[in-house]
């Protein structure tokens, strides 16, 4: 018996990655123009955000880029493990994104 793929929309995945640099790139920007507003108080958690953030668009850019489409090219065709996958990188990232803000004070949502 074979498992039917799941869909996702293919915009969604687009969304998720642009949304993903824009943090990344945002995270990024901190070191290279400090903010003293936005002090790093905790490198390690800080790094453990832009890991995963990191790890998790990449992921999608990169590991889901050769998905293939349903006919109509609306829907990227996942398996089950991929969506599991993808479940637990926003977790993560989620996870991570939290303690930044609770520890260091530095909101992805505000900034």
């Amino acid at each position: 018996m074979t498992k039917q793929p799941y869909g996702m929309k293919v915009t969604t995945l687009l969304n998720a990655e642009e949304k993903l640099s824009k943090d990344l790139e945002y995270l990024c920007s901190l070191i290279e123009q400090p903010d003293s507003e936005f002090a790093i108080l905790d490198a390690l958690v800080y790094s453990h955000a832009v890991m995963a953030i990191s790890n998790q668009l990449e992921y999608i850019a990169e590991d889901l880029s050769d998905n293939e489409l349903n006919e109509d090219e609306d829907y990227v065709k996942l398996s089950q493990d991929e969506v599991f996958t993808l479940s637990s990188y926003n977790d993560i990232s989620e996870s991570a994104i939290k303690a930044l803000e609770e520890i260091c004070g530095i909101s992805l949502k505000n900034n």
